[in-house]
């Protein structure tokens, strides 16, 4: 399943700003300390360059407690990143 975050963040209000979801999650994954770093960093890297990721059902839990655990970003851009996760179906 392709996770696509090439969208931009919203205000409270709805208006987008310069930043991209796919940013936020690229730089929690490259920021976390995970029992896969590898992987965290591939898909780093992807989100910044492709705004997208491809990910299994299983790797769900683990990038939703990544982000819900970050301590850098707010809970406007998790948010808006956990509704995009939600949104797949598997």
């Amino acid at each position: 399943m392709i996770l696509n975050l090439d969208k931009n963040l919203v205000t409270l209000k709805g208006e987008p700003t310069k930043d991209k979801l796919s940013d936020v999650l690229a730089n929690i994954l490259a920021m976390a300390s995970s029992p896969n770093p590898a992987k965290m960093i591939t898909w780093a890297v992807n989100l910044t360059n492709d705004g997208e990721i491809e990910v299994e059902k299983k790797d769900i839990p683990i990038i939703l407690d990544l982000i819900s655990n970050d301590k850098n970003f707010v809970n406007l851009a998790k948010a808006q990143i956990i509704d995009e996760i939600e949104k797949l179906e598997f």
